[in-house]
């Protein structure tokens, strides 16, 4: 049945949150009268979600995650208030459907759906579980995938392989960049935070890349963002180049011949469904070393190079980077790899697999 009320819940960081609003678009491509309602904590959800129109109503919730005690008694006592309040929005609201995207603030709408006898889904963004998603498993009657369930965490019945749902004007970028004059354009990124350790490797490879004619288009990180353009401006480099944050990613796909960045599944989805070659440097504290499984599945197909953290210096870097651009046939290889390793359709496929609960 076409969904008519659908509530999308998540939290924390964009790389929960974008794929929510990802279907969020999906489910108004395929009904323009529907009412969704967003579920989240206290953290960015709040402002992305209405940004992009969407009612926003905000659950307590925190993180459990090296915390020990303390962050147990916590989360008992935020889901004791979390689950009766997202209950009792959900009886007012009667969607058809819930769907989480893990993140501790996606844990109370769904536990809070079951109790109430309303389908409910989540959608896992990462080769390795979160904590959020493998305990609502058991509960819940739809389980969506980015990657296979090779660890075999949830019930099999329960799984569907969509990929990750990137946002329309990312899927577009591969288009635009089929046009584009090719040269030595490098995007680099270390998530929305930014990245230190990137960074700091980028400072120290500016002089070679400088020197092999290399364009940068650095998102420092609001925190790292002064001294990563001041070090720019010391090295002759267009210190314009360097960004707090880049609003538009989409452009900066279509346009770049290499992305070196982080390995979360959002970004990866997201170079993959715009035909980008990645450099990956995996977040090393990320729960169960996901980012590294994350980039290594695009790495056996071609699509990327995988380059540990522990390895990454100056040098080490400014020469994987130029030998990579010199080699126009490799990259255009690790470019049609990439394609075939996106799912362009996987937010539409999530909205058909809710359609097929209610």
């Amino acid at each position: 049945m076409i969904l008519n009320r659908v509530v999308l819940t998540t939290g924390g960081t964009g790389g929960h949150i974008f794929p929510a609003l990802a279907v969020a678009t999906a489910l108004t491509l395929r009904n323009r009268g529907v009412d969704i309602l967003f579920m989240g904590g206290p953290g960015p959800e709040g402002d992305l979600a209405r940004k992009h129109g969407l009612k926003f109503m905000e659950l307590p919730a925190s993180g459990i995650m090296g915390k020990g005690l303390p962050g147990l008694v916590s989360a008992v006592g935020w889901i004791g208030t979390g689950v009766p309040r997202a209950a009792w929005a959900l009886f007012r609201f009667r969607p058809d459907a819930v769907i989480g995207f893990g993140g501790y603030a996606g844990f109370c709408p769904v536990v809070a759906a079951r109790l109430l006898g309303i389908p409910a889904a989540v959608h896992e963004q990462n080769s390795v579980p979160g904590v959020t998603n493998k305990a609502l498993g058991k509960l819940v009657n739809r389980i969506f995938l980015s990657f296979p369930d090779r660890m075999g965490v949830f019930p099999a019945h329960k799984t569907v392989l969509t990929g990750n749902p990137v946002r329309l004007d990312i899927v577009q970028a591969a288009d635009r960049r089929r046009g584009r004059p090719q040269g030595k354009r490098v995007l680099v990124l270390g998530g929305s935070q930014g990245a230190k350790p990137i960074n700091d490797a980028f400072i120290e490879a500016l002089p070679a890349l400088m020197e092999a004619g290399v364009t940068l288009v650095h998102q420092a990180g609001r925190a790292d963002f002064s001294r990563v353009r001041t070090a720019y401006e010391a090295a002759d480099a267009d210190p314009a180049q360097v960004r707090d944050f880049i609003e538009d990613m989409a452009t900066e796909y279509a346009l770049c011949d290499l992305a070196v960045c982080r390995s979360g599944a959002s970004t990866v989805f997201e170079v993959a469904a715009a035909g980008v070659p990645a450099l990956f440097v995996p977040f090393p504290q990320a729960a169960h070393d996901h980012q590294t499984m994350n980039a290594q599945a695009m790495s056996d197909i071609g699509a990327a190079i995988l380059l540990p953290q522990s390895e990454l210096t100056g040098a080490r870097l400014a020469d994987a980077v130029t030998r990579l651009l010199a080699d126009r046939g490799r990259l255009d290889g690790m470019e049609a790899a990439a394609r075939s390793f996106a799912r362009k359709d996987a937010a539409a496929d999530i909205v058909a697999g809710l359609e097929g609960l209610a």
